[in-house]
């Protein structure tokens, strides 16, 4: 887990309501997820990596640095945000899930108001993610990190299944389609694993055909 945080708690309170007096280690602990999960899924380990190594050697500009500035940075406040929020408003005790009030005291969490502040941060988050990988994928060329063949356990940038593959199932049909599909013997990507032939468990390096 990565030690180099590309927002900082400044930044996260500036552009979210996060109260002021909310612990800072919780924030930069939410940081540090959501890049590692949220945000490696999108760019990749290579391109990930290039970024956390360019902002530890204060080398980080060009189009790496626009990248950041433009779309990584309001995908990861929101992200960062979503993540912090099971600390902020929920803590695990003996006696369930309690929302802290100051000191000792806590009160039980309304779940439909977490639930309802949840998904609107989530919202926002879902659109900067939108953002951020329609940015990789127009420009694919300036960051060849996007294409490193590297380790099987470096993620490749996910882009979802409508850049992975042609074929694109409605939500409702999509079993049926896809046995269908297999059937005929269409090689079909899951999304997960971008390097991987659906239902197989052989991995492919590099970029491949669907």
């Amino acid at each position: 887990m990565t030690t180099t945080l590309i927002i900082s708690e400044e930044k996260l309170r500036e552009f979210t309501d996060i109260n002021d007096n909310l612990d800072s280690k919780l924030l930069m602990n939410a940081v540090r997820e959501a890049q590692d999960i949220y945000l490696q899924r999108l760019t990749g380990t290579s391109l990930y990596e290039r970024i956390l190594a360019d902002i530890d050697a204060n080398t980080l500009t060009g189009e790496y640095q626009d990248l950041v500035d433009d779309f990584v940075q309001p995908f990861l406040i929101y992200a960062s945000y979503w993540e912090s929020l099971d600390a902020i408003y929920m803590r695990p005790r003996n006696n369930g899930l309690l929302i802290p009030t100051g000191g000792e005291n806590s009160v039980n969490v309304e779940r439909n108001m977490y639930d309802a502040k949840r998904q609107a941060v989530n919202n926002k988050m879902q659109y900067y993610g939108d953002r951020l990988t329609n940015y990789l994928i127009q420009n694919e060329g300036e960051f060849p990190e996007l294409n490193d063949n590297g380790p099987y356990w470096k993620q490749s940038p996910d882009f979802g299944p409508g850049y992975k593959s042609p074929v694109v199932f409605n939500r409702t049909t999509r079993a049926y389609h896809l046995g269908g599909a297999l059937a005929a013997g269409l090689r079909l990507g899951d999304s997960r694993y971008p390097y991987m032939v659906y239902g197989s468990d052989v991995f492919y390096r590099g970029p491949r055909p669907c």
